[in-house]
């Protein structure tokens, strides 16, 4: 039976991928929609008039936060970063798009995958590349001094993610283990 409570954790880090996709987005064509005139906007602020700037919602002056700084950062782009893949190409994607592709990933497997001995050690072994990567990125975030209220939610949830599925893996395994 699928796990409402994994589920339920993948459904929240989709929309806050997308949503940081979306801020992302915004924040880094700031600068193009600033220079296109009215008629070729295509958003309802263009119909109605001058587009109002946007303000993230993860940005909260009253305590620092800005989760709109923090994209723009190098470390924003983890696989160009680490040099894994060439700045611009296809694959240099933000780390909200992995986010997406990690949390629809594991909902997906959860939801109609046989719960073989394979796919739980492969889910393990995603769950830890995460948290691999929630590590990286909170200690940049430490080390930089930047609050980022969004990033926290997310790694909160590959935490808790972990958490449950290295508790199923060892539950599988020590059952595994009393009946040999």
């Amino acid at each position: 039976m699928p796990s409402l409570y994994t589920r339920t954790l993948c459904v929240i880090g989709v929309v806050l991928s997308l949503y940081a996709l979306y801020v992302e987005h915004k924040t880094s064509h700031k600068y193009e929609q600033s220079t296109t005139t009215t008629s070729e906007t295509s958003t309802m602020g263009g119909i109605f008039g001058e587009e109002e700037e946007f303000k993230a919602l993860c940005d909260i002056e009253s305590i620092g936060a800005s989760c709109s700084q923090v994209f723009a950062l190098p470390e924003g782009r983890m696989l160009t970063y680490f040099g894994i893949v060439e700045e611009g190409s296809i694959l240099d994607v933000p780390n909200a798009m992995l986010g997406f592709l990690y949390y629809t990933i594991i909902f997906l497997s959860e939801s109609f995958l046989p719960k073989t001995s394979i796919v739980k050690k492969l889910t393990v072994v995603m769950n830890c590349m995460a948290m691999s990567s929630s590590i990286f990125l909170g200690t940049k975030l430490y080390q930089l001094r930047e609050l980022c209220v969004l990033c926290i939610s997310t790694h909160i949830l590959n935490t808790l993610l972990l958490i449950y599925y290295v508790k199923l893996l060892m539950k599988n395994t020590a059952n595994k283990s009393k009946v040999e």
